[in-house]
């Protein structure tokens, strides 16, 4: 199908991949974006090479970003003992390009800059859609004013406002047991401790993981940030609980300083760095039955259609491999129907399969010290289907960076590798048969003297 009239509701990291896709193809495409502007706001944003790869064909100009080059992921123990390192030295080598450390803001601004070179894309700020006609198909914007096109494409979130109707039913999403602190400090202070310096001059993501919480950092912007992300069960975390209904709040330092008190050094030192920032409830849900509504002539892309939690650092990746496969379908195919159905049936599997790791990831990541944590250190260190540790097994490893988003496979050509196993039953803390351990009593107590304070 050549010369599509296209609309994509949200220019997010989804909806601006998906104007550099289609647009590609000399598609008309318009992307409509509530906000007003983009703000320079945000913490860090991994993009691997199965992203990076595709934006590059696109025309996003990655050299116009101060960035990273990720070494790879580096796990370490909550007493600051490094246990694997998964080298991503080759990885431009085997998948063909970088794995990128990012600030979110500085990836929307390439991204729009890439954008703003198609003359066959329009991208419309202040554009909040209030109504979809999806047989037409068309929006209607909050103005007042009607667009139609050929095809709309909605990645407005995990929010979407289109799920539900396509699905036939409501899809809530899920609160997972986790929230995520989210923080970027000033890179300095680290490079001036011998203790931290390599944090900020080796660029590793480092995974310190320890009983019910893991904290992931990474520097950005040639070494001038660096970028924290540090998950927490809600049974251990000692901060005010995000209001009921929401998915983010206010948070402040003393609340991490306090719940990591006993961990290494360096993680002492990130708690003691940070100001104030926010937290987010961590949501998923189940893997939907439909992403394209029954008029073939409107789909969902992106957390639209697969959140997941970060522990893959995979989100925005999924997303722009959507917008790959979706290009992919249009080319191949003289409807629009069948195009969206090769769409969904190609990528359904696969974002769902990525987003199931980040559950099993969220099991072995947060273990306390005993038997099944030592199984963990031990199988992290072996080259097969039984590590827990994703990257850490290559043919994981290779599926997942060496995929190919615009070629449509055949059904029986879409193997998924096969899911590492789940800790033992008595380990695991998200299934409500935990012993109530001491570090749950202590932070409970300090949880209550909290409340109390705030009478």
């Amino acid at each position: 199908m050549k010369n599509l009239r296209v609309i994509v509701v949200g220019g997010g990291i989804g909806g601006l991949q998906t104007a550099l896709a289609l647009g590609a193809d000399g598609h008309q495409v318009i992307v409509l974006e509530a906000a007003e502007k983009f703000l320079e706001v945000g913490a860090g944003i991994r993009v691997p090479p199965n992203s990076s790869r595709l934006s590059i064909s696109w025309g996003v100009d990655f050299s116009k970003a101060k960035k990273e080059i990720s070494l790879g992921n580096r796990f370490v123990d909550w007493k600051g003992k490094i246990l694997h390192d998964c080298d991503f030295n080759g990885v431009e080598r085997d998948y063909g390009s970088p794995y990128y450390f990012l600030h979110r803001a500085d990836f929307i601004e390439i991204l729009v800059d890439a954008v703003s070179k198609h003359q066959n894309i329009t991208l419309k700020m202040n554009s909040r859609v209030d109504e979809y006609d999806f047989d037409a198909p068309a929006v209607v914007l909050a103005s007042g004013e009607r667009m139609e096109a050929d095809l709309v494409i909605c990645a407005d979130g995990i929010k979407s406002s289109v799920r539900n109707i396509i699905n036939g039913s409501p899809i809530e999403p899920q609160d997972t047991g986790d929230v995520a602190y989210r923080v970027l400090v000033p890179a300095k202070p680290l490079l001036d401790d011998p203790a931290t310096r390599h944090l900020v001059e080796e660029p590793w993501a480092v995974h310190w993981m320890g009983p019910e919480a893991h904290v992931v950092g990474y520097p950005l912007r040639g070494g001038e940030l660096y970028n924290i992300i540090i998950d927490i069960t809600h049974e251990t975390d000692v901060g005010r609980p995000v209001a009921e209904g929401e998915w983010r709040s206010q948070a402040d330092n003393t609340e991490l300083v306090k719940r990591f008190a006993k961990w290494c050094e360096p993680v002492r030192k990130i708690c003691n760095l940070t100001g104030n920032y926010l937290k987010w409830k961590l949501a998923d849900f189940d893997q939907l039955q439909r992403w394209v509504h029954p008029s073939g002539k409107v789909a969902i892309l992106g957390d639209a259609c697969h959140p997941m939690m970060p522990y893959m650092a995979q989100g925005a990746a999924q997303a722009t491999e959507d917008a790959a496969t979706l290009r992919a379908a249009i080319k191949a195919y003289d409807n629009l129907h069948d195009a969206l159905m090769a769409y969904e049936r190609q990528r359904l599997p696969r974002a769902a399969y990525v987003a199931k790791n980040t559950r099993i990831l969220q099991e072995w990541l947060h273990l306390y010290d005993g038997p099944e944590r030592d199984r963990r250190d031990e199988l992290m260190r072996h080259d097969n289907k039984e590590n827990p540790i994703y990257w850490a097994y290559a043919e994981r490893k290779d599926w997942l960076f060496g995929y190919d988003a615009q070629k449509l496979n055949r059904d029986e050509e879409n193997q998924l590798p096969k899911l590492a196993g789940l800790p033992a039953e008595e380990a695991r803390i998200y299934t409500g048969k935990l012993r109530d351990t001491e570090l749950r009593r202590q932070l409970r107590s300090q949880r209550t003297q909290r409340a109390v304070s705030d009478i």
